[in-house]
């Protein structure tokens, strides 16, 4: 009934995995989730940071940082995107606080005139046991041994150790990791998760036990995937997250029907 997508994403996976339902209405019905204040808080503070490693290292300064911040905001129109925003959590003052709070904690994480990426906004694609994936790696490292450190910023919350799943949290960076020794047969030894809000970095080894588990999920997701394409059934997974659900929210998603 439905033609699945000709390829997955890390991303589009954790929707399905999260509600099979919520990724027919994204993806089939059509029905885009609009951006939101934090998720524009993400991108700009990517955005500048992007901007922040692209400098000579002894230019990697606070202060350089925030005339870039500067000229981020007028050229990219961000004052308009969160303007425009349909539930800002704020005003246009406590956004520029937050996100600028976030860029300086990263001097809380590393230090940027001594940290060189090789790498930064890289696309990545692969065929991983048969299913096609993209996607887009913020940054990675080279190792002194030669394989890679791949890393992620975050601008939202640290995730609660108490229900924390390693594998789920780490799943989009191990997917990259498959993806790229697929492709290019390149070893990534660890994985970075940089936490901005609070300052804080988790980090995972990367072994072959989790690449395996990561190809599983990415493996059944696609079965699962496929098989609700041919029988037009996606099923909701109806928990305490439906309330943060835009789709529910607008009362599209037929299992909140009013």
């Amino acid at each position: 009934m439905f033609t699945p997508p000709a390829y997955l994403s890390p991303s589009s996976i954790n929707t399905f995995v999260q509600c099979p339902l919520k990724f027919k209405i994204n993806k089939f019905d059509n029905i885009k989730e609009p951006p939101s204040w934090a998720t524009h808080l993400g991108s700009f503070t990517h955005e500048v940071l992007e901007h922040l490693y692209q400098l000579d290292p002894d230019d990697r300064t606070v202060e350089n940082l925030k005339t870039l911040a500067a000229d981020v905001w007028a050229s990219s129109e961000w004052e308009q995107q969160v303007l425009s925003l349909a539930e800002p959590q704020g005003d246009i003052k406590q956004f520029k606080i937050a996100a600028f709070k976030n860029m300086t904690n990263l001097w809380q994480l590393e230090d940027p005139s001594e940290t060189e990426l090789d790498g930064m906004e890289e696309d990545v694609d692969a065929v991983i046991d048969g299913v096609a994936m993209k996607g887009r790696i913020d940054r990675y490292i080279v190792a002194d041994d030669g394989s890679l450190i791949i890393s992620d910023y975050k601008t939202g919350k640290v995730p609660n150790p108490k229900f924390n799943d390693e594998n789920k949290q780490f799943f989009q960076l191990l997917a990259y990791a498959a993806m790229l020794k697929e492709s290019a047969q390149l070893e990534t030894s660890q994985l970075e998760l940089l936490y901005l809000t609070a300052s804080t970095k988790h980090t995972l080894a990367v072994t072959p036990v989790k690449l395996d588990t990561a190809r599983r999920l990415i493996v059944d997701t696609k079965t699962s995937l496929d098989s609700a394409c041919d029988s037009g059934e996606f099923t909701a997974n109806v928990s305490k997250l439906c309330d943060w659900c835009h789709f529910k929210k607008i009362n599209v998603c037929p299992a909140h029907k009013k």
